[in-house]
């Protein structure tokens, strides 16, 4: 029998029985004595009971006490049948969720029908409700996740423009409770001005259908501070892809705006001084460049550095070396005009951008000896009182320089002409400059060259006993004979080696090539060797010297080290450290140029030199001025008394030697007895002082 055949009641009764058995609901109808009159199997079946337990009669209490036995039901019978009455008593009808049936979640209807009676349906809504609570869950999970965004968001009806979602710092942010947004318009918020200002953003989004963003906007309210704020405003489209909402998202950027300005000063200025840093500087010159183009506005470009800092860097500490900076900063920024650039670059390196509005060669000159008057000043360091000075270079634009490399490159040029023309003063760039520069990038290339293929050699040049007047040794000069140029100066290619640091190398090849030469000279005869300050800050200067010495096997007592005052004027403690080491090892310590420095007899209480040697300068003029005969003869006494031999060079006369003689000079040094010659040359054994024959 198929279920179309099944046999269908005949009767009214029959037939209502037969209905309520098939509902989808449970039901249940109770009289006014909370008795069960009548239930469908759906109930029985809802709540795992049977017929032969729940038959007419059965009281609502018999009835729950069988649901917990049968465990579809958890909860307190007497609180449940309280409840119950009650909402039958006030003849309404009430609506209840039962959770206690395996976990499934069942709405119940209870419908008074008179006298205490009523009906109750008993329908399965768990996956319903389940979807319900999820989705509850979602929208105050959402909700909490809209709050807690670190920025106000905001959503407007794009039909009516009325306010549908706002989070916390949307509220904030406009000023207004989430119940007094939602539902209005900015219209019946804010006054008029502000309100067409906002529509009109509205208008350009639906508009253009384009997102609308502001960075960093200044905002001002009327209770508090200014703020910036950045933010967003695009359409949200409906399905059909028409706007249906209007989504605004803003950001205080206060902090970040403020935090950005910090980083890009930071980024443009000297933290020590405070001055625009070499990156401003060059952006500058750009600008001033834009406006030189577009209205002829000329400017000038300096370059400035301090005189002498690392010496007081070094002897004074980096402390007051800082406060020296600092110093010589507001100087420049005291020395021009509000419109002008000063700039740190970097070290002790100053540059100035000058804007001109007269003439630009004048305007200058007029600054630049402004700016060396004020830097022969002494400065007050805290408790000291520093001397410094100043060299400049100086570019004029257009006339030296389209961009700013060239300007800087030109003024860099000029820098360097002042510098190795006697420091504290001024160049201004000339186009010969540029030639000097790449004749030095050339000879630098030369050099290293050189130092590769071989190309230096050794001469020497005698030195006499005065008293015996025999050879008493011989100080080794470099020379560099080029294959093609021949013969290349050492004022030449010294100064350049010493500037690059080939000095290094340079310096231990004359080293190690002037002990071996020596090892092979008579035993009474000492080599004397030139060594540069740069080998005492870049070089492993003892090592050197002691693996020289043992390579060679010529006795530490027979090598001199002549230095000049300026080993002595950077790193003192350093250098006085490495001058004790060397003389450790045996050798003699020679203070070359004595006399010309404003400190050399500081010197001889900083060290124990075995020799001083005159400066020619004084040598030069020993016969024809008193004054030089005087300080000779001081400088020979004063070294007697401390026990250091005295070698006087540059002695080219006769009456030049007698003289020196006479003061009682130890050594003699000159063209009077010989010229620089290679070791081969060199006549150690006897020779003739001054035109007489040595005994």
């Amino acid at each position: 029998m198929t279920g179309d055949d099944v046999e269908q009641p005949t009767s009214d009764a029959a037939r209502a029985l037969f209905a309520l058995n098939n509902m989808s609901q449970g039901l249940a109808m109770f009289d006014g004595s909370a008795r069960l009159t009548l239930c469908n199997s759906r109930y029985l079946e809802m709540y795992r009971l049977t017929p032969s337990q729940v038959k007419p009669g059965c009281s609502l209490r018999e009835i729950l006490e069988l649901k917990v036995r049968v465990g579809s039901f958890f909860g307190d019978i007497d609180q449940v049948l309280d409840s119950v009455r009650a909402e039958v008593a006030r003849g309404v009808v009430s609506r209840t969720l039962d959770e206690w049936i395996d976990d499934r979640i069942i709405a119940v209807v209870r419908s008074p029908t008179g006298g205490g009676a009523w009906i109750s349906t008993h329908d399965d809504v768990t996956e319903h409700a389940k979807a319900a609570r999820e989705l509850d869950h979602t929208k105050n999970f959402l909700g909490s996740v809209i709050d807690h965004v670190p920025a106000a968001i905001f959503v407007k009806d794009a039909v009516n423009f009325r306010y549908v979602l706002v989070n916390k710092n949307a509220e904030e942010y406009l000023g207004h409770t989430r119940a007094e947004l939602i539902g209005h318009t900015a219209q019946e918020l804010y006054s008029s001005d502000i309100a067409r200002i906002i529509a009109e953003s509205d208008a350009l989004v639906l508009n253009t259908r384009a997102q609308q963003t502001y960075e960093s906007a200044p905002l001002h309210r009327p209770n508090d501070d200014s703020q910036m704020i950045s933010g967003r405003k695009l359409v949200v489209p409906a399905p059909n892809g028409e706007p249906e909402f209007l989504l605004s998202i803003v950001e205080d950027v206060t902090e970040r705006a403020r935090t950005a300005k910090q980083l890009s000063y930071q980024a443009h200025h000297d933290a020590l001084t405070g001055l625009a840093n070499r990156v401003l500087f060059t952006e500058r010159i750009g600008e001033a460049l834009a406006r030189l183009k577009r209205y002829g506005d000329r400017f000038s470009v300096m370059l400035i550095d301090l005189d002498r800092f690392k010496q007081v860097n070094d002897s004074l500490g980096h402390p007051v070396g800082d406060m020296l900076l600092k110093a010589a900063a507001a100087k420049l920024k005291d020395s021009v005009r509000e419109n002008d650039v000063v700039s740190r670059l970097g070290g002790d390196e100053f540059a100035i951008l000058q804007a001109c509005d007269g003439d630009q060669r004048e305007a200058g000159i007029a600054l630049g000896n402004r700016i060396l008057d004020v830097f022969a000043q002494t400065f007050d360091i805290g408790a000291q009182k520093v001397v410094t000075g100043a060299s400049m270079g100086i570019a004029f634009a257009p006339d030296h320089g389209s961009t700013a490399e060239d300007l800087m490159k030109a003024a860099d040029l000029a820098l360097y002409r002042a510098k190795s023309g006697g420091r504290n003063q001024f160049s201004i760039f000339e186009t010969a400059m540029e030639a000097e520069a790449h004749s030095r990038h050339a000879l630098e290339i030369n050099l290293r060259q050189a130092l590769r293929q071989s190309e230096f050699e050794m001469h020497y040049q005698s030195l006499f006993n005065i008293a015996t007047q025999r050879p008493c040794g011989a100080e080794a000069l470099i020379r560099w004979r080029q294959p093609l140029s021949g013969i290349v100066s050492p004022a030449q290619f010294i100064p350049l080696a010493e500037e690059t640091g080939l000095i290094v190398p340079l310096g231990e090849w004359v080293l190690r090539t002037a002990c071996a030469d020596a090892q092979n000279w008579p035993a009474n005869i000492k080599v004397a060797i030139n060594v540069s300050p740069v080998q005492f800050r870049k070089g492993d200067l003892v090592e050197t010297v002691a693996n020289a010495l043992i390579d060679s096997g010529l006795p530490p007592e027979r090598l001199e080290l002549e230095i000049t005052e300026s080993v002595l004027l950077h790193n003192n403690d350093d250098n006085l450290a490495i001058l004790g080491a060397l003389k450790s090892l045996g050798v003699s310590i020679v203070l070359d140029d004595f006399g010309t420095g404003y400190s050399s007899l500081s010197y001889l209480k900083m060290f124990p030199f075995d020799k001083i040697k005159i400066d020619r300068s004084f040598v030069t003029d020993l016969s024809e001025r008193p004054d030089c005969a005087a300080i000779v003869c001081a400088i020979i006494n004063l070294a007697r008394t401390l026990n250091i031999v005295t070698t006087a060079e540059g002695i080219e006369t006769r009456e030049q030697l007698l003289l020196l003689r006479a003061a009682g000079c130890s050594i003699a040094q000159g063209y009077l007895f010989s010229r620089p010659v290679p070791a081969a040359e060199l006549v150690l054994d006897a020779a003739e002082i001054g035109g007489e024959k040595a005994a």
